[in-house]
């Protein structure tokens, strides 16, 4: 439990300091569902910003009440995803009277996409960051400022 604060305090910090270059490399890529595109870093580099190598990119595609994270490779192909652990999970922080707000929720793999509830945000703007495993390395992928 105090691993998980002290690492989602890190992320958090990150967020409010609004720094440039977010959780991995700068990707313009536009999303093939209509969604905002993120780079996907392994866990171990995700505070090396802009510097972190780049292993997938990923889109967040949202309706009212539910969130879908497709994966790509570098060239936005689509991922084959047998290689991927079924769940993965995600959360959604937003600053509330000052102090981070923390709701995670778990991620299934179903039709070429890992899909979850999407939890109502207390505040906005918010952040989601998605956690997966691919071949038993922990990858994240970061989507800030969302509303």
């Amino acid at each position: 439990m105090t691993k998980t604060f002290l690492f989602l305090s890190l992320v958090w910090s990150g967020v409010c300091s609004a720094h440039e270059g977010g959780h991995g490399p700068k990707v313009s890529d536009t999303g093939k569902y209509g969604g905002l595109i993120s780079a996907v870093v392994a866990k171990a580099d995700a505070e090396k910003g802009a510097a972190a190598t780049l292993v997938h990119k990923a889109e967040l595609s949202r309706s009212a009440d539910t969130i879908r994270i497709y994966l790509y490779d570098k060239d936005m192909k689509p991922l084959d995803l047998k290689a991927f652990d079924k769940k993965g999970s995600a959360s959604l922080i937003a600053k509330v009277k000052g102090k981070a707000k923390e709701m995670t929720f778990p991620l299934d793999l179903k039709g070429g996409s890992f899909q979850g509830p999407l939890p109502k945000a207390p505040a906005k703007p918010y952040s989601i960051d998605v956690h997966i495993k691919e071949k038993g390395q922990e990858l994240t992928a970061v989507f800030e400022n969302l509303d």
